[in-house]
């Protein structure tokens, strides 16, 4: 398939994958992180100018289900990634970088809403403890409106690191998790299935399909089976589409299983163009950056729209907080990147003498 920079993709040889090829592809899923938190942003920002404008219609510029899209695609970008990671660390290692991941930079932009928000308002602002341990207690105020996504990926975390204790089995677990999710979504009207679950609910949430079909994904991509990435990418397209033209009970289901096969092709996709590969770098770049910015960009955005004139052009505001949010979260994501990596050297340091040699030698 090529492009209009000319660029080929085509599927990598069988056997073991080269380090370039390696390469390319944390390039290519990290592009992709960077277009689901794009889409994100892109989405919060229209809706809360629009509320801020009287302009409700900005919410049609990035349409109604481009959040959503985004959400998606970090879901099933998670269960591929883990997919490798359950199979190269022991469970209190993996468990370790999991909560590096998650937590620290989530708890300094809580602090920040704290610290601006009790000072804009002149006197403490109330954030419950709850909504700081990222656990499924139901409903909860989060403060800034977006965590209810790493409820999920702190469950789904949990999920994993049990199966660290057998990996093999990690297959069988994917398809019998998604044999009892469809059982209590079709069968039971689909219970579990909300943004703020309860721990009874979570396990049963539809929510989780992403997860799983990014882990299945996964296991293709390690099987003998040699489609074309353009295969994949157009059959994850084609399956995509099948909830826009014939909506159904099973659009959740389908969406996230076309975005399962997304992953696959962007995975085993090679580009061999230069001029392709330097917006891929930009957008990787970004990528790495993409968890900062997921979590900071809505409350910079509803703080700045505070001191926003509510005449100015709709689309005046929605572009400067684009830009406005874009910012803030691209530096929030800066010091992310750079303390996961400094938290998760030190994990791997008190851990080295603790694991097995090939272990060791496999971590990244």
């Amino acid at each position: 398939m090529s492009g209009a920079a000319g660029a080929t993709i085509a599927a990598p040889a069988p056997g073991s994958e080269p380090a370039p090829a390696r390469a390319q592809r944390n390039l290519t899923l990290q592009a992709l992180r960077a277009v689901a938190a794009g889409a994100v942003l892109l989405f919060h920002a229209a809706y809360y100018s629009g509320l801020r404008t009287g302009a409700p219609w900005l919410v049609g510029i990035p349409g109604n289900n481009l959040g959503s899209y985004g959400v998606l695609a970090f879901f099933v970008l998670s269960g591929f990634l883990m997919e490798a990671a359950v199979r190269r660390y022991d469970r209190l290692t993996f468990a370790l970088h999991r909560v590096a991941r998650l937590y620290p930079t989530f708890w300094l932009v809580c602090a920040a809403f704290f610290l601006i928000q009790s000072a804009r308002f002149g006197g403490w602002e109330d954030v419950h403890w709850k909504a700081l341990t990222l656990l499924p207690f139901g409903e909860v105020a989060r403060p800034l409106a977006v965590e209810w996504t790493l409820v999920y990926e702190l469950f789904f975390y949990g999920v994993c690191t049990l199966v660290c204790l057998r990996p093999r089995a990690h297959l069988f677990l994917l398809l019998a998790w998604l044999a009892v999710i469809a059982l209590a979504f079709f069968g039971f009207r689909g219970f579990g299935t909300t943004g703020q679950p309860t721990v009874a609910q979570i396990p049963f949430s539809a929510l989780n399909v992403g997860f799983i079909c990014g882990g299945l994904a996964g296991h293709v991509n390690r099987s003998r089976l040699r489609l074309p990435a353009a295969a994949w990418l157009t059959a994850g397209l084609l399956i995509m589409l099948l909830p826009r033209l014939a909506p159904t009970r099973a659009d959740l289901f389908a969406s996230d299983l076309g975005m399962g096969c997304i992953v696959l092709g962007l995975a085993r996709a090679q580009l061999r163009a230069p001029a392709a590969l330097a917006p891929l770098r930009w957008l990787a770049a970004l990528g790495d950056r993409s968890y900062g910015l997921y979590l900071a960009h809505c409350l910079a955005i509803q703080i700045a729209l505070n001191y926003v004139p509510a005449t100015l052009p709709p689309l005046l505001v929605y572009a400067a907080m684009v830009v406005f949010g874009l910012a803030v979260g691209s530096a929030v994501g800066s010091v992310d990147v750079a303390l996961y990596r400094w938290l998760k050297r030190r994990i791997d340091r008190a851990r080295s003498g603790r694991l097995p040699a090939d272990i060791v030698a496999a971590a990244p």
